[in-house]
């Protein structure tokens, strides 16, 4: 009897540290890497780390804070800005949720693809994360794929800044009097910005027929810059111009809706070779199919 209690005793005792160890996590001591941005805002660059904690949350925070830290290597760029700030985080088996505030907004075109692919590549390098989703003051935030449930595989960790970027494109519709949105992969080099992409496509013009260019003839981007979820778009004159089939209001709304597209932009403000303009909101009543 005395050694049948002593043996269930034993027992006890195992499954109780086995239940403390589940709450541990076994990257203590790992080498893990920690993801940067190299000098030209074009691609990722890891440099190695050694997590002090041990519980699965703790290291969480623990990677999180050194992604805001000045890496070593000097012409390396940290992830996560200073500026943007977490809320608060979860985990749930396999998930880990992220709640950014506003803040995250702020960061667009690759720098906001390159922050994410930091976070997410660094964090599910901890046992039992595959998964991480990111929220933006308290709302799921979806990238211009679809996708919100985010992997490393999502991710390709390369020395090549070059990548597809899927973005909305808004063109006239055949009358001049609606606008159209096509959804097109455009190529990036690493060089420029993400809206000056979009916004030579639409210069360029349609692609597909049915569809008619709602830029004037001649038109240049002089410059392009973000800041504060406003996007401010500098043209010359000849955006002024009008075209003979398409509307002034149409021209307006598909650069405005284009970019709008973008994450992190809310408003356009046009420029004419400098001289501030009006700033508009998307309008979807314009588009056809959204009335």
């Amino acid at each position: 009897m005395k050694k049948q209690i002593y043996v269930l005793l034993l027992l006890l005792i195992i499954v109780f540290f086995s239940g403390c160890s589940n709450d541990k996590d076994n990257n203590q001591g790992e080498e893990v890497k920690v993801y940067y941005i190299d000098s030209k805002t074009s691609t990722l660059v890891s440099e190695n780390y050694t997590p002090i904690e041990t519980e699965k949350k703790l290291i969480v925070e623990e990677l999180l804070s050194a992604l805001r830290k000045e890496p070593k290597n000097v012409v390396y760029k940290k992830a996560l800005p200073d500026k943007v700030t977490i809320k608060d985080l979860s985990i749930k088996a396999d998930e880990l949720t992220i709640n950014f505030d506003s803040t995250y907004n702020e960061l667009v075109g690759i720098p906001e693809v390159l922050c994410r692919a930091a976070i997410v590549r660094t964090l599910t390098q901890i046992d039992g994360l595959k998964y991480v989703v990111f929220n933006v003051s308290d709302q799921q935030f979806v990238d211009s794929n679809g996708l919100s449930l985010f992997t490393k595989e999502d991710f390709i960790e390369s020395t090549s800044a070059e990548t597809n970027y899927k973005v909305s494109l808004y063109f006239a519709d055949a009358t001049g009097q609606a606008l159209v949105d096509t959804v097109t992969n455009i190529f990036y080099t690493g060089t420029g910005s993400i809206e000056e992409l979009v916004i030579k496509q639409l210069i360029n013009g349609p692609t597909q027929p049915g569809m008619l260019n709602t830029v004037p003839e001649g038109t240049t981007l002089l410059n392009v810059t973000t800041k504060e979820g406003i996007c401010v778009v500098d043209f010359n004159e000849k955006f002024n111009d009008s075209l003979p089939n398409v509307s002034k209001e149409i021209s307006i709304y598909s650069v405005v809706n284009s970019l709008v597209e973008l994450p992190g932009i809310n408003k356009v403000q046009f420029k004419i070779n400098g001289t501030v303009g009006e700033t508009y909101e998307r309008n979807l009543s314009l588009v056809k199919g959204e009335e």
